[in-house]
């Protein structure tokens, strides 16, 4: 759409993305990259400067931002094949087609959570200049890892870990000097590791790997250069390091206390849950090759019930949840990223109108986009999806790709069977 071209969304029913029932018999009309006006059908004018598409009842919502995701994993099953399943030009391939198939999913944004050799960062150039199709992206850095518990580390292992893929860094002064040579290549937030995970080889879940000293001096370092942080972040102790050192988003939280929650709402920090990855490891896990017993000695079914018993709270206490759960793993492969968001309505009772929330107005404001996109309201980008059926009465809509007509970000057609019309 050229920047002063309008169009009418006419006869539609507006989901705005801020935990609201949805309205029925409504038009959007948009003046270039924006929205205009929201209104009532019957009040939208019948013929003027704009073209007018007649939806006949169809869904705008804004486009959902996935705040957590691996881009370029490609149906890995540990941690080797993280980084080493695929050569690095073949994973960009990859990691080209997932962003381009976020869209078919009615994502207009994705938010980076570790990035393998750097490619956030190369899509988010390759995207914005045309050359692929995909969301906006808010690239994230390589994973900046430690190789052990404070006390427990090897050196063995940083001299085995490419840099290039991921680096190993046991070495207060190395962090400050990765963290801003990440930042320099356009990292816009760095992912650090709080606490193990009880699939990490080098730490379980309840122990810490980067210290808080460590943790501190990434953060100061990102936000002086306008960077955030982001914090794997599953047990009780990581959660309050990561805290304490002033992150800007938790991932997982999986082990969070009621007062952990209460410090997380005070301080306005994001937190990115972690239902969907853990509970389909274990219910497909042996379909991987992954056995029994190992299956039986994570301690993923407390994770479970913990962030089951803790997400209802946290909505309660206003906390910005984000939807995105480690996808490009065997067992929660791109493109899924619907089941997700099911499965909090289905399994912890969440509203679906709240989970809408999540995954939009909290998604942009992660994206860095808070003020500019997420909602559909006057004066916000035009990142939208139509869909033949309202999501807010059935989250089941989002996992249905036939239901999904048209993308559009910042009002141009980007993805979907139909397009606006042409004057």
């Amino acid at each position: 759409m050229t920047a002063d071209r309008r169009l009418l969304l006419h006869d539609v029913t507006v989901q705005e993305g801020l935990g609201r029932a949805s309205r029925p018999a409504r038009s959007v009309l948009l003046s270039g990259e924006r929205v205009e006006a929201v209104l009532p059908a019957a009040e939208a004018p019948a013929d003027g400067d704009f073209v007018r598409w007649d939806l006949a009842g169809a869904t705008v919502m804004p486009g959902m931002t996935l705040g957590h995701t691996h881009i370029a994993y490609v149906n890995v099953t540990n941690g080797r094949e993280t980084l080493f399943k695929y050569r690095v030009p073949e994973v960009a391939l990859h990691a080209a087609r997932h962003a381009a198939d976020l869209l078919t999913c009615g994502y207009t944004a994705f938010v980076g959570a570790g990035s393998v050799a750097g490619i956030d960062m190369a899509l988010k150039n390759a995207i914005e200049a045309g050359v692929i199709p995909g969301p906006r992206v808010t690239p994230c850095s390589r994973d900046l890892m430690v190789s052990g518990p404070p006390g427990r580390r090897s050196p063995d292992l940083k001299q085995r870990m490419p840099r290039e893929l991921m680096p190993v860094v046991d070495v207060l002064g190395d962090l400050v000097k990765y963290t801003e040579e990440e930042i320099d290549e356009g990292a816009e937030i760095i992912k650090v590791f709080s606490s193990g995970d009880d699939t990490f080889p080098n730490a379980r879940s309840e122990e810490l790997l980067f210290s808080r000293e460590e943790l501190t001096q990434v953060v100061r370092t990102a936000h002086a250069r306008g960077a955030r942080v982001r914090a794997h972040s599953r047990g009780l102790d990581g959660i309050r390091n990561a805290l304490a050192a002033g992150v800007d988003v938790i991932d997982h939280a999986t082990y969070a206390d009621d007062a952990a929650l209460e410090q997380i709402a005070e301080r306005g920090v994001f937190v990115v849950p972690s239902l969907f990855q853990p509970d389909r490891l274990l219910a497909l896990g042996e379909r991987f090759g992954k056995a029994p017993d190992y299956l039986e000695a994570l301690d993923f079914e407390k994770e479970i019930e913990n962030t089951l018993r803790f997400l209802p709270l946290a909505e309660d206490l206003g906390l910005k949840i984000v939807p995105g759960d480690d996808f490009g793993f065997a067992w929660t492969p791109h493109g899924t990223y619907a089941d997700e968001l099911v499965m909090y309505a289905e399994r912890a009772g969440i509203a679906p109108e709240t989970v809408i929330k999540w995954a939009c107005a909290h998604g942009a404001e992660l994206a860095g986009r808070g003020h500019d996109a997420g909602v559909v309201a006057p004066g916000r980008l035009a990142d939208l999806v139509v869909w033949d059926r309202d999501p807010a009465a059935d989250l089941r809509v989002l996992q249905d790709r036939g239901a999904l007509r048209s993308v559009l970000i910042g009002g141009r057609h980007a993805a979907g069977p139909l397009a606006p019309p042409v004057r």
